[in-house]
């Protein structure tokens, strides 16, 4: 039997000290957790899971982006996360090395 928590898939960019990502959140729909401030100010909740994520060295601006399938933050390390509601809103960089608008 193959089932599936439904989730809304969040587009975000995250800084922390040490690096730049960029990737997917995945939030519940309806009521608490529907945010992604929701999963930040959850108080059980020390990592933060991204999928479909690209990272660089955040200090490195030439630093070549690298791609993972998923990727855990933990919590106290972020320093500013940015949602996108449309997942378009923000570009993806396409390869490593690539340039990217970010």
């Amino acid at each position: 039997m193959n089932s599936r928590i439904k989730t809304n898939p969040v587009r975000v960019k995250i800084y922390t000290d040490e690096y730049l990502m960029q990737g997917l959140v995945h939030t519940k729909p309806g009521g608490y957790r529907e945010r992604a401030s929701d999963l930040l100010n959850d108080p059980t909740v020390r990592f933060l899971v991204l999928t479909d994520a690209w990272f660089r060295p955040a200090k490195e601006e030439t630093a070549s982006f690298r791609s993972c399938p998923s990727l855990m933050v933990r919590i106290e390390d972020i320093k500013l996360l940015i949602p996108f509601e449309d997942r378009e809103d923000v570009p993806r960089p396409t390869a490593p090395g690539a340039s990217s608008t970010w």
